[in-house]
């Protein structure tokens, strides 16, 4: 697994690029736009490659619950442990107003070893 690199939003890109097209050498280009030269080195890079400096979607399914979601069943748990997992999902299927399979408790309750 790689390093997790920030993402750079568009409109840096793009004036990094405009920059770059007018014949600004890289370092130049990091002290005007305040970012390193390795940073607009890869922004360069990338643009050549795809001719574009969009960030790229990222893989995976969307989470079910958000983070705080998550940590509000976590506290109905620890507040009554003996509520069924169905229950459990259908209560926050209703206070968070998402669509979520009875099945997601248990696998949720699994990963933060709960069950």
């Amino acid at each position: 697994m790689g390093r997790k690199e920030s993402e750079i939003s568009s409109g840096i890109g793009e004036l990094t690029i405009c920059h770059w097209k007018r014949g600004n050498s890289e370092r130049k280009i990091g002290e005007i736009v305040n970012v390193s030269k390795s940073t607009v080195h890869n922004i360069i890079s990338k643009y050549k490659k795809t001719k574009s400096v969009k960030n790229r979607p990222r893989t995976g399914r969307p989470r079910c619950f958000t983070e705080r979601e998550e940590r509000w069943i976590v506290r109905k748990v620890i507040f009554n442990h003996k509520t069924s997992v169905v229950k459990l999902t259908s209560k926050a299927q209703q206070s968070f107003n998402e669509s979520a399979k009875p099945e997601t408790g248990p696998e949720y309750l699994e990963k933060i070893q709960f069950s």
